[in-house]
């Protein structure tokens, strides 16, 4: 029955038994205490493209819960160390709060609701910058284009037909029914997940009916939040609603078909088996907390990042998020109380609000949501933020902003959107990159198999099988990780404090640090100094320290600054200890305890983001000066702190990633990489050409937090190396986009094929584009190129037509491939055995 499911009746998958049994969970096969984290992008228009060529699956929006955060840094420190030879993959946990899950294993389970859209106007206030008729037909600012054609709705099976002769890029079909959703998640996701795991990691679940909100699309799509209201934007906060109201709508069914609700609530339950954070901090990532552990929501009607053309900018953006609209969930977290009506954009219990409230007790933070007709790229593109991995991607791009060049290589960036060639584009992905692998743990040691990568140090020869990109065989590694001398980068902790000279004193950054700086032979117990910090809140933590026996034993002490509450590392037991981050420099005053000989500062800091740190300059006991910095003769004792101007150098690890990849599996769409071609008279008809076969080789950068080149031009997170880095133009100067001229970015035995693109243009100057105005940019073929050698320069900020910046067009020299260090590592590709590469890593000779 249309809007409401009977339990018994959800879904196959729960015919095993009548009282549902969830799959094995996240399998923390991996704990490691770690010592220091959408969208789908595929679409970026061409110049003057429509919006139909925009980022396909929209973007991850920063999450609201800092203890997520915080579980990223740790993960992504605990990675830099396996692969930089620090720690084994699998390690044992220490001290409180610190591990994390290495290894994604097992089945787990996602609840996915199906929601459409009613007709009621919501008519209540978006914002403080948004009032009352924010969400209305005609709301008091002018709707960013793509404009909507019609503000009912929608329900599902309202996409129109496509003409097949002008659009080949449009996925549909007759009917988006359950029966698609359930083999769109539990078949074919689930397959590509097993694949890209190898076998390792597997999805199972439930799919509801479609249920019908009584709002329409607007309240929950609606761009209302820019500044101003109006100005361009992806995803706003009401969008979190529809999590919310579709569950509740859902609840309402549930109970009107005859179930009760303890029953409703036994089944929710089946869906939580995890602890996705360790919010209680106990180590065990594998028990409820309250929370569905992965929930998903698809909509009715086209996506906005795909260019809806009846909903434009009021159709919902595809992304994942996090659902904070109530207080006081499981744990004190926020989230949505499955089956309530309450919180941000409702209408509590009043009469005017028609969502009915059902509270279960059952809650949901983490959601994914796709539009009714994405592929399986957008699904599976956005599962993966749920399971951790960050858009690779320009994420500027989804606004008009910048492109990098990961481009069709990887699930995390257009390869979600790529086709197979046929009558649409977004339902034959790409495989992830190797460095995706590595972040879910799929590139360890399974059994007695594996690891399947091998680490090359620096100065290290080693000759490689780099064997199939995924899955996993016996025969050859799936990477290749070359690991490089750490990158030094300059880092200005900030001025002086007044009158206090030239320099200051300085606690230094990084993880696992338990540095102090210690003076002996003091009187007095009135103390103060200047102090400045920038301290991760509640984990990390400076103390003022002392001693009645010259050092021997220490007590700490209150200060002004004292933290007493929110401790999530264990090390503020004392409850005096100092966190958080000050803008500017400030007074600290403490009374020290009488006998006092001895003062010290201490600094204290857990495996996972670095902030700069605890400055300290000006201290005075009892009236007498005792510390400014000034001089080495003062008397104190440094065992990690240091005087500092606040110019220093501080230190990222960075890496080199070869993996292999060849038109097989999941690549084989590797071969029809697509452009929007004909952006004024046939907008959604799509031309291909072939990315090139070879090895592949990124550069890992733990300095960058993303790949926003247009942010910082030639670097990023996760960049790939264009091994033929060669600019492309059109008859007007303006370049090829770097998803275009990403295409030869490997490294091979083989000449690279030569392309054709076509776009349109007025070539007639009379302000007009007609389907025979066309010109071609042509790539030739270039001979082979198998040897990466990084004294090479592969990016360039500049070409003869300008640098980036100032180049004619949209698309700026600086966005393609990467700047890499000279740092003399090589990798030659030597031999193409069919199976395998044969790569040879070294310093060059």
């Amino acid at each position: 029955m249309e809007g409401h499911t009977p339990l018994r009746n959800l879904s196959r998958h729960n015919r095993r038994a009548a009282a549902i049994v969830a799959s094995a969970g996240l399998v923390a096969a991996g704990l490691l205490v770690s010592s220091p984290t959408s969208a789908n992008p595929g679409v970026t228009a061409p110049e003057d493209a429509p919006s139909a060529d925009r980022p396909q699956g929209g973007h991850e929006p920063k999450h609201p819960l800092k203890i997520k955060e915080k579980r990223d840094a740790q993960k992504a420190a605990a990675l830099e160390r396996i692969a930089a030879g620090k720690a084994p993959f699998k390690a044992s946990a220490k001290g409180a709060n610190q591990e994390v899950p290495l290894e994604l294993e097992g089945t787990d389970k996602i609840f996915v609701v199906l929601a459409e859209f009613g007709d009621t106007r919501y008519e209540g206030a978006g914002s403080d910058e948004c009032g009352p008729g924010c969400f209305t037909d005609t709301p008091p600012f002018t709707l960013p284009n793509p404009k909507p054609t019609t503000f009912d709705g929608p329900l599902h099976n309202e996409i129109p037909k496509p003409d097949r002769a002008t659009d080949n890029s449009t996925i549909w079909q007759p009917n988006f029914d359950r029966a698609h959703y359930e083999d769109m998640y539990f078949n074919r996701m689930k397959e590509y997940y097993e694949t890209q795991s190898s076998g390792r990691y597997s999805i199972d679940g439930d799919v509801t009916e479609w249920v019908k909100v009584p709002y329409n699309q607007a309240l929950y799509g609606r761009g209302f939040c820019g500044n101003p209201p109006g100005a361009a934007v992806t995803t706003c906060a009401s969008t979190k609603a529809l999590v919310r109201d579709a569950m509740a709508v859902w609840v309402d069914n549930q109970l009107k078909s005859g179930q009760t609700m303890p029953e409703i609530v036994e089944y929710l339950k089946t869906f939580d088996v995890q602890d996705r954070y360790d919010s209680n901090g106990n180590g065990n990532y594998n028990e409820p907390d309250g929370f569905i552990d992965h929930f998903q929501i698809v909509h009715a009607g086209g996506d906005e990042a795909a260019g809806d053309p009846i909903y434009g900018s009021d159709a919902i953006w595809s992304h994942r998020w996090y659902s904070n609209l109530q207080k006081d969930g499981p744990g004190g977290l926020t989230g949505v109380n499955i089956g309530s009506n309450g919180g941000a954009y409702g209408l509590g219990e009043t009469a005017a609000n028609p969502v009915p409230n059902n509270p279960t007790g059952i809650w949901v933070g983490d959601y994914t949501i796709q539009p009714e007709n994405g592929g399986l790229g957008v699904f599976a593109h956005e599962y993966a933020h749920d399971l951790g991995l960050p858009d690779l991607y320009d994420t500027s791009g989804n606004t008009g902003g910048a492109e990098n060049s990961t481009a069709f290589w990887t699930l995390m960036s257009s390869g979600s959107n790529i086709g197979d060639g046929g009558d649409t584009i977004g339902d034959a992905p790409t495989d992830m990159g190797a460095w995706e692998l590595f972040q879910l743990g799929w590139l360890d040691a399974q059994g007695d198999q594996g690891p399947f990568y091998e680490v090359v140090r620096p100065g290290e020869k080693s000759t490689v099988r780099l064997g199939k990109n995924v899955p996993a065989t016996n025969k050859a590694k799936q990477a290749i990780i070359a690991t490089l001398p750490d990158k030094e980068v300059p880092l200005e902790l900030g001025a002086p404090a007044p009158d206090g000279g030239t320099k200051y004193f300085w606690s230094d950054q990084g993880d696992n640090l338990n540095n102090t700086m210690t003076k002996t032979g003091i009187t007095g117990t009135d103390l103060t100094a200047s102090v400045r910090y920038d301290i991760e809140e509640d984990w990390d933590y400076a103390f003022l320290e002392a001693s009645t026996d010259g050092g021997t034993t220490w007590t700490p002490v209150t200060t002004n600054l004292s933290d007493t509450s929110g401790d999530q590392s264990g090390f503020n037991t004392s409850l005096t200890g100092i966190t958080g981050t000050t803008a500017t420099w400030s007074s600290l005053t403490a009374t020290l305890p009488a006998g006092t000989n001895a003062v010290r500062f201490r600094y204290q800091t857990d495996g996972a983001f670095v902030l700069s740190g605890f400055q300290v300059d000006n201290i005075n006991v009892g009236g007498t000066v005792i510390g400014t910095a000034e001089n080495e003769n003062e008397g104190w004792t440094f065992d990690g702190f240091r005087t500092t101007t606040g110019s220093e150098i501080q230190e990222f690890f960075n890496a080199y990633i070869a993996e292999n990849r060849q038109y097989d599996g999941y690549d084989t769409s590797l071969a029809s990489a697509y452009n929007f071609s004909f952006p004024v008279t046939k907008p959604d008809l799509v031309e291909t050409y072939p990315y090139q076969n070879g090895m592949l080789i990124n550069y890992w950068d733990s300095s960058q937090a993303d790949n926003n080149v247009g942010d910082h031009p030639g670097e990023g997170l996760i960049l790939p190396v264009d091994a033929n880095p060669q600019f492309g133009h059109w008859s007007d100067k303006t370049l090829l986009r770097p998803r275009i001229l990403s295409y030869d970015s490997t490294f091979s035995l083989e000449r690279t094929d030569a392309i054709t693109l076509k776009r349109e243009v007025d070539i007639n100057k009379d302000g007009k584009i007609t389907g025979a105005e066309l010109e071609s940019a042509s790539i030739a073929s270039k001979p082979a190129n198998p040897l990466f050698d990084d004294t090479r320069t592969y990016w360039f900020n500049s070409d003869e037509h300008g640098a980036t910046g100032s180049h004619p067009g949209r698309y700026q020299p600086g966005w393609y491939s990467v700047d890499v260090p000279k740092t003399g590592t090589t990798l030659r590709v030597t031999a193409n055995t069919g199976d395998a590469l044969v790569v040879k890593v070294g310093p060059k000779k």
